[in-house]
C-alpha cells in the first residue's frame, strides 16, 4: 500500500512538472444546481412533474496574474417550460441572473454584482478565506489537481486546484489557494461548478473590467435583503441564485 501511494504521487508530480503554466486565459464552467421548489394548491402535483430537478448554466472565467472576472458565458439564456393544464396555460421561466465576481488579485479585493429580483447590488469585501489542503489529488482536463476543504457542515465547500495556472482565483467568490480552482462543490453537493475548457492567452485589454453597476451595500446589508424578501415570498433564500417565474392564465 505504501509503495502504491508513493508511485502515485511520483507520477502526479511528474504530470505537474511536464504540464504549462498558464498565467492568462480563459476558462469555461458548467454549473449544476440542484433546485428544490415547493408548489401549493391544487395544480401543485401536476407541476412538480414539469420543474427540473437541476438546473445546468455554462460561467466564464477570464483570468491573468493581476485580476480574475467570473461571469455568464455568451452562450447563457433563459430557459422557458410551457404546458397546458385544466385550461390554463402554464409558463415557467428560468432566468440566469446577471452576477458577476471581479477579484483585484494586487489588492486581495473582491467586488460582486448580484441580480436579485431584477435590482442590481454591488458588493465590496476583502474576503480571507481558510483552507485545508488535505492531500488527495485528481486530474481535471489533463491538469493536476489539488483538494482543498473550507468551513464544516452545510458551509463546506470542497474545492480543486492545480498549481500549473499560478493564479488565486475560481469560481464565483471563491479563491486565495496556491493555484486555480478547476471544480468546486458548495451546500452539501447542490451546487457543484466544474471547468470544462481552458483557453490560454485570451484575455484581450479591457476584457477583465470590473463592475460598477448597481447600488453598493455590505455583504451583511444584502445577505439581510434577501432573508426579508424571501420571508414575504414564502420561501427561503438558496437555490444557487437561480430564479423561477411561474405564469398561470386562464
Amino acid at each position: 500500500m505504501k509503495k502504491s501511494i508513493l508511485l502515485t504521487t511520483a507520477a502526479f508530480l511528474v504530470l505537474q512538472l511536464q504540464a504549462q503554466e498558464i498565467t492568462k486565459g480563459k476558462i469555461t464552467f458548467e454549473q449544476v444546481v440542484k433546485l428544490e421548489i415547493k408548489l401549493e394548491g391544487e395544480m401543485a402535483a401536476q407541476l412538480a412533474g414539469m420543474i427540473p430537478s437541476e438546473r445546468k448554466s455554462e460561467k466564464t472565467l477570464w483570468f491573468n496574474q493581476n485580476a480574475t472576472l467570473f461571469e455568464n458565458s455568451a452562450a447563457a439564456k433563459n430557459e422557458d417550460i410551457a404546458m397546458q393544464h385544466g385550461g390554463a396555460n402554464v409558463m415557467f421561466r428560468m432566468a440566469e441572473p446577471e452576477n458577476k465576481v471581479y477579484r483585484d488579485l494586487e489588492a486581495g479585493t473582491v467586488t460582486e454584482q448580484r441580480d436579485f429580483m431584477t435590482r442590481l447590488f454591488l458588493i465590496e469585501d476583502t474576503p480571507s478565506p481558510s483552507w485545508k489542503i488535505t492531500g488527495n489529488q485528481k486530474v481535471i482536463l489533463d491538469y493536476p489537481c489539488m483538494e482543498a476543504t473550507s468551513g464544516e457542515g452545510e458551509k463546506k465547500i470542497t474545492a480543486w486546484f492545480t498549481p500549473v495556472i499560478p493564479v488565486p482565483g475560481g469560481p464565483g467568490n471563491h479563491g486565495g489557494l496556491p493555484g486555480m480552482i478547476l471544480a468546486l462543490e458548495a451546500n452539501e453537493g447542490k451546487q457543484v461548478t466544474t471547468a470544462v475548457k481552458i483557453e490560454a492567452d485570451l484575455p484581450e485589454a479591457g476584457q477583465i473590467a470590473k463592475p460598477d453597476k448597481g447600488r453598493k451595500v455590505t455583504r451583511e446589508e444584502f445577505d439581510k435583503i434577501v432573508e426579508e424578501k424571501m420571508k414575504e415570498m414564502g420561501a427561503q433564500p438558496g437555490a444557487g441564485g437561480q430564479h423561477m417565474m411561474i405564469r398561470i392564465q386562464r
